[in-house]
């Protein structure tokens, strides 16, 4: 494995937006995977008090920062202020994942998707057909319910 190396002019810098973040694994995470893969990017926390979520996708703009995981409380603000927004974006109203693209920024919900990548890998289980139920009633449980529902399942109990 690579060491961790000091960011210059040409890293790639992404990062995690939310309030509070500074707590988040999440730069930790993917700066231990950009060095094992060797690349020149790096993670960091960014945290970004409520009403103020349009100023820092202007800084991601202006500063070229490659993209964001957007956590709490930001994913319905994220998700009206973006470009560009895909249809689980738009059917939920949310966003987790902003890509900025020269300047435009694309809202993206991967909470779903990932959810039901997960129950496929660790437990072998296709929900199709079958009665799911879903314990709480947050943005990633509506995420969860139209992943399911995707998915073909029978019911969805929240």
């Amino acid at each position: 494995m690579t060491e961790w190396r000091t960011p210059d002019a040409h890293t790639t810098v992404v990062g995690v937006m939310g309030y509070p973040v500074r707590h988040s694994l999440s730069p930790l995470l993917h700066n231990t995977a950009f060095a094992a893969l060797d690349l020149n990017w790096t993670s960091v926390a960014f945290e970004v008090a409520p009403g103020h979520v349009g100023s820092a996708l202007d800084g991601v703009r202006a500063l070229g920062v490659a993209g964001l995981s957007v956590t709490m409380p930001h994913k319905g603000d994220v998700a009206a202020m973006v470009d560009e927004r895909s249809a689980v974006v738009n059917a939920l109203g949310a966003a987790n994942c902003v890509m900025n693209r020269a300047g435009t920024l694309r809202g993206e919900n991967t909470d779903g998707a990932g959810f039901l990548a997960s129950i496929v890998r660790a437990a072998d289980f296709d929900p199709a057909g079958k009665r799911c139920l879903i314990v709480g009633a947050g943005g990633a449980a509506r995420a969860v319910t139209l992943a399911l529902a995707g998915a073909g399942a029978a019911t969805v109990t929240v």
